[in-house]
């Protein structure tokens, strides 16, 4: 029996029942190819560790050791104190979280554990942390997609890094979508959105916060805060993407 036949004949048939097909362009995958992209898309992907922030990790195109809203001892005043993410936000790496996030496509979360990973390793400042934090997600948009995001993130960035994760925080008020709000809106949308649920212990201890996206830091930082309120010593973020 001509063995290799027989498995690409198994493979085209798989493959027209149950199509893989690239999450950002549709273009087919073969089956042997465990890939989410195809090569050209998966070519797009920009990493997130190039000339950015010290602080917030926000991509520098002229250089620098601090963005605007850092620079000139700003980073002092905010409570979560650093911030990176694996990935910059275009279209291939847009395609992935919105299929993640909206299609329930919740095994894509290994694929950006994995980077993210890549990140908390080439980052000392997160190896003070003992513990991660997802950002939680308001009760109805929790009951409605049926998962958090940055929970199951978090979940699977645990198996590689073996922290602990701490669903600590709770939303307790939905907001409105922070797409299309600025900067100021966004901070003003978020405010007091958060609180840490009975019982939760933090005084003393060092969290990483784990979300999908991060474009201003506001939700992150108001995550921050609430840990830091309540004794934090330190508070960190890493994110899958950056927008």
């Amino acid at each position: 029996m001509n063995w290799e036949f027989f498995i690409k004949a198994r493979d085209l048939f798989l493959h027209i029942l149950f199509p893989r097909t690239c999450f950002c362009c549709g273009r087919d995958i073969p089956r042997s190819n465990p890939a989410l992209l195809c090569r050209d898309c998966s070519k797009k992907l920009e990493p997130g560790d190039g000339l950015v922030c010290r602080r917030c990790g926000l991509p520098l195109k002229n250089g620098g050791a601090y963005c605007f809203n850092c620079r000139g001892g700003k980073a002092a005043k905010y409570k979560c104190s650093f911030i990176r993410s694996s990935l910059v936000f275009n279209a291939p790496s847009r395609a992935l979280i919105h299929s993640f996030k909206y299609e329930k496509y919740t095994d894509i979360a290994k694929f950006f554990a994995a980077l993210m990973y890549k990140t908390y390793k080439e980052n000392p400042p997160y190896f003070e942390a003992e513990f991660m934090t997802p950002v939680p997600i308001h009760f109805r948009r929790l009951r409605k997609r049926g998962f958090n995001q940055a929970l199951l993130l978090a979940k699977e960035l645990s198996v590689h890094n073996g922290l602990e994760v701490k669903d600590i925080l709770i939303r307790t008020r939905k907001t409105k979508s922070q797409t299309s709000l600025g900067r100021n809106a966004r901070k003003e949308n978020i405010k007091d959105a958060f609180a840490l649920k009975a019982g939760a212990e933090v005084k003393g201890r060092a969290f990483i916060l784990i979300d999908d996206v991060c474009t201003t830091g506001a939700t992150l930082e108001e995550c921050a805060r609430v840990l830091k309120r309540y004794g934090a010593r330190e508070v960190l973020a890493l994110t899958a993407l950056r927008e």
